[in-house]
């Protein structure tokens, strides 16, 4: 049965006392993690939360919140894993939305809970007495036997980043997580014998997904145990345990690589090296090819509502900007406006289709209409291009997408240039309205620690590599970007504190 709850049953019958997780100083066995996700099941049912009702959780990274996962597989419910950087009326509009029955919070997440209206929803605090974390220490151990969960049961309510208005919530059931970690773990060449890092919030598919995938298989996974982010506490935890596979942002690669070129961080441990959600530049790639040449490093595209859609593996001279080739069991076809294929090299719309697709967007029929196919396949509205060979490329979102004077620009393109320059370290790049042309491009970088940037130099580098209606009108060095929950830039947040012409300066 390819449920989450029967994988890690399967992995604690053999590998019980095999180190499970780790967070801190804390750590847990396969029989333990199994034991703790039952008796969580049973307070669950206990509580009178019935198979297929939502569960909020508004935890921290931990071993609680990766019970908590397990515990309500188990059960039959539906998690709905809450974003801790969310203000409190989104927070609100996600627990309304997806009619929650229950919210698991941290004691220190109260101050935010008491603002919102939850309309009599009952909250458990973890750690306070007589509530939540008592209630599973007094629930049997004992595998739940009150409903027998089925492979298409809804495991998780996911909500997406919300960037173009409402979030809108993914249904992704068991067997469509399961069947990512199965594609994973075979096409990186993971085993039980390895160590994985889950670096990113656990409230994010992006960390869900790796340790499904760890306990799954087998192998131990250490989870980023510090409260706010920070990449020299990530290349600590590499090192003290010994870390041979993890996920890596590219913004996060970049520290990986002036680690290693550094001498901070030992080239030998990792074996597997993953990046997503924006493509490489060659001198990255490059620097992490030959600062850990016992790694393999992989290109993976997915989302929220895909799963892992795509993979490539990198070489020093392998193709530049493609995410790779469809993963085990996947489809992906090109579509224009009018959902008709296009030729190969064409842009179009990208559309997936397999066995880690979403079933549905919660409670919106219009949404589901609007990204499925009659024949299955789904669109999150991102553009692309197959090239003859099959291999995927991404130029951008369509929402983000620019138009000066009638022609289209993509912002990954516009920054993709200027992560080129060796003094960059990232960058945001958006459209401002233009009385002539309709928008104009303008960009935010910021500088590698101990470089100074020639913004001259950056507007050569553009005008040398872009057409000229791509090429930033300006182009401002500021101290810092935002980054979201998953590791990427922002755009939204950076447009909304420099989107005029203006505060560009002169």
């Amino acid at each position: 049965m390819l449920t989450v709850g029967s994988a890690l049953s399967g992995s604690a019958r053999r590998l019980g006392p095999k180190k499970a997780l780790i967070f801190g100083e804390q750590a847990l066995t396969y029989q333990d993690l199994n034991t703790h996700a039952n008796q969580i099941a049973w307070v669950l049912h206990r509580q009178g939360i019935q198979p297929g009702q939502r569960v909020a959780l508004l935890l921290p990274n931990g071993l609680e919140m990766a019970e908590i996962y397990f515990g309500i597989a188990k059960a039959g419910v539906v998690g709905v894993p809450l974003n801790l950087r969310w203000a409190p009326p989104e927070i609100a509009y996600a627990i309304r939305d997806a009619e929650v029955s229950l919210i698991v919070s941290d004691p220190e997440l109260q101050p935010i809970l008491s603002q919102l209206d939850l309309d009599q929803t009952e909250v458990l605090y973890t750690g306070v007495q007589g509530t939540w974390t008592d209630r599973v220490a007094q629930a049997p151990p004992s595998e739940p036997d009150f409903y027998v969960v089925q492979e298409e049961d809804p495991w998780v309510l996911v909500y997406t980043s919300g960037t173009t208005g409402k979030p809108k919530g993914a249904i992704r059931s068991h067997r469509a997580n399961i069947m990512i970690a199965l594609a994973l773990a075979s096409e990186l060449g993971i085993s039980s014998e390895q160590t994985g890092f889950a670096i990113l919030p656990m409230f994010h598919v992006n960390s869900m997904w790796f340790v499904t995938l760890s306990m799954a298989i087998g192998a131990t996974c250490v989870i980023y145990p510090y409260r706010t982010f920070h990449p020299h506490h990530v290349i600590e935890q590499v090192n003290l345990h010994s870390v041979n596979y993890g996920m890596f942002v590219p913004s996060l690669l970049t520290f990986l690589a002036d680690a290693v070129e550094s001498g901070k961080v030992r080239a030998e441990g990792l074996k597997v090296i993953m990046t997503a959600s924006a493509p490489l530049d060659s001198t990255l790639r490059g620097r992490i090819i030959r600062g850990f040449p016992d790694a393999r490093l992989y290109d993976i595209y997915g989302s929220t509502e895909y799963g892992a859609a795509t993979m490539i593996r990198h070489s020093l001279h392998g193709p530049l900007g493609s995410v790779g080739y469809p993963t085990i069991g996947q489809d992906i076809k090109i579509l224009d406006d009018e959902r008709k294929l296009v030729d190969s090299g064409r842009v179009g719309e990208v559309y997936v289709r397999g066995p880690s697709l979403m079933t549905e967007y919660w409670k919106n029929p219009e949404a589901n209409h609007r990204n499925f196919t009659p024949d299955g396949f789904l669109t999150v509205g991102d553009m692309g291009y197959l090239d003859e060979d099959g291999l995927l490329f991404l130029v951008d979102r369509k929402q983000d997408m620019i138009i000066v004077a009638g022609e289209n620009v993509y912002p990954t393109e516009v920054e993709d240039v200027l992560l080129r320059h060796p003094d960059v370290g990232l960058a945001a790049v958006f459209g401002v309205p233009d009385a002539r042309r309709g928008e104009r491009v303008l960009a935010l970088v910021t500088q590698r620690e101990g470089r100074t940037l020639d913004v001259e130099a950056l507007l050569d580098l553009c005008h040398d590599n872009l057409a000229d209606y791509k090429r930033p009108y300006r182009i401002k060095v500021v101290p810092e970007l935002s980054l979201g929950p998953s590791g990427k830039v922002v755009r939204r947040l950076a447009k909304e504190r420099w989107g005029s012409v203006d505060s560009f300066g002169t």
